[in-house]
């Protein structure tokens, strides 16, 4: 007998796999499996679950794998402040934990099947593929319907209905990916370069009255561990994470979108919501600056750099991610202090912090002032000294006409 687990979300490309996964692939268990990495209420976890029943699942799992999400994937982009061109990897970073609790859920149920709800045009597919390649080992078949049969949303909505399964219209055009470090919204004007979603469309929406606040994040060693707003303080990293989702989308921070080159070769475009990530590296980075090595801080750039791309790109169960997180530990061990966030509606307006290991305000070093540390005449003779293979260079030059930049030439 065949048995499928289905990543489920209940959203209608979800949905739709439910039934057709029985008619096209002769499944005669098909057990759903809603993995919340921080973004489903306890209200929104049993709409989904009441969502599996009427699409016809013979079971339905929920697992809560939010502070997973967080140990092993977003403590490591915060210390490294990781985008992909701006993008915060809202949804990217959290494939990985859902592909890993579906197959744990494949294994306990004795399932032979790992359906998804992945297209062939973006990333998502590499991103299941591979898991279910690396944690799979061959006794799990991986399988995305809609990739394999061509399927479009519309195809999937008629699907449901002529099955007596209830559709909303706002899920025929938008898909949405709810997660702890924030959302992504596809379809609609999102396939166009110049196309803006409506306001109903963003998944959610600013409080008119909010219109200045400021909280304290507090950091140990690159983690948050407590963040204050309005005399409420909330501790522990997932809660954190979603106290400052919550008081971000209040301001509307974090709405943007992005658009990028697919593993595929095509190119892609989404609305996403990234209150958290925008408010925490905005504070995270502002408190590193002030405790770090110039050295520290651009070494550790390249490494987040690559680490954000290897995440995105589907190479997650490489080594070298695990050489990245502990490089990344390392760099973290002075970041300690607390930042001050300012906020406006629909912006950062400012950031202040403090710390024990502060740079900045140590004897000697105030910016803009003569030193105790060394006398004027030290400091021309380390300008000397800085300048001095440049100078021999351009002595050889034999038109001193040229452009002051020895390679370019003058107009």
């Amino acid at each position: 007998m065949t048995t499928a687990v289905i990543a489920f979300s209940g959203g209608l490309d979800t949905s739709f796999l439910v039934p057709y996964s029985r008619e096209a692939y002769g499944v005669k268990r098909v057990i759903t499996c809603t993995v919340n990495t921080g973004g489903f209420s306890p209200e929104e976890a049993e709409k989904i679950a009441a969502r599996s029943r009427e699409v016809g699942a013979d079971k339905h799992l929920f697992v809560d794998g939010s502070q997973s999400y967080y140990d092993e994937i977003i403590q490591y982009m915060i210390f490294g402040n990781c985008t992909r061109d701006g993008y915060p990897l809202c949804v990217s970073s959290e494939r990985p934990v859902i592909a890993k609790y579906a197959l744990d859920a494949c294994r306990e149920e004795k399932a032979d099947m790992f359906i998804n709800g992945s297209t062939g045009a973006g990333n998502d597919q590499y991103r299941f593929d591979v898991a279910t390649q690396v944690l799979g080992q061959g006794k799990v078949v991986g399988k995305s319907p809609i990739r394999e049969f061509d399927i479009t949303r519309a195809f999937s909505a008629d699907y449901l209905r002529k099955h007596n399964i209830s559709v909303t219209e706002k899920g025929t055009t938008y898909s949405y990916n709810v997660g702890l470090w924030g959302i992504s919204i596809g379809g609609g004007e999102t396939h166009k370069s110049d196309g803006l979603i409506p306001e109903e469309a963003w998944y959610s929406h600013p409080d008119p009255k909010a219109t200045e606040g400021v909280l304290d994040i507090t950091f140990e060693k690159g983690n948050p561990v407590s963040v204050n707003f309005e005399e409420q303080t909330t501790t522990g990293a997932v809660a954190i994470i979603r106290r400052i989702t919550e008081i971000g989308n209040k301001f509307c921070i974090g709405r943007n979108y992005y658009l990028s080159t697919t593993s595929p070769g095509k190119k892609g475009r989404i609305a996403f919501e990234s209150p958290a990530a925008d408010i925490l590296y905005e504070a995270h980075s502002r408190l590193e600056a002030i405790v770090m090595t110039q050295s520290q801080i651009s070494g550790k750039r390249a490494i987040a750099e690559k680490f954000g791309e290897m995440l995105h790109e589907a190479k997650m169960y490489d080594p070298y991610m695990d050489d990245m997180k502990a490089l990344m530990v390392s760099s973290q061990r002075r970041v300690t202090g607390t930042a001050r966030v300012y906020l406006a509606q629909g912006m950062i307006k400012a950031t202040t912090v403090t710390s024990p290991y502060d740079l900045l305000g140590v004897k000697g070093a105030v910016y803009g002032e003569t030193s105790t540390a060394y006398t004027g005449a030290d400091a021309a003779g380390s300008t000397l000294i800085h300048g001095f293979e440049q100078r021999l260079y351009y002595s050889l030059e034999k038109d001193k006409s040229r452009s002051m930049f020895i390679g370019i030439q003058g107009s």
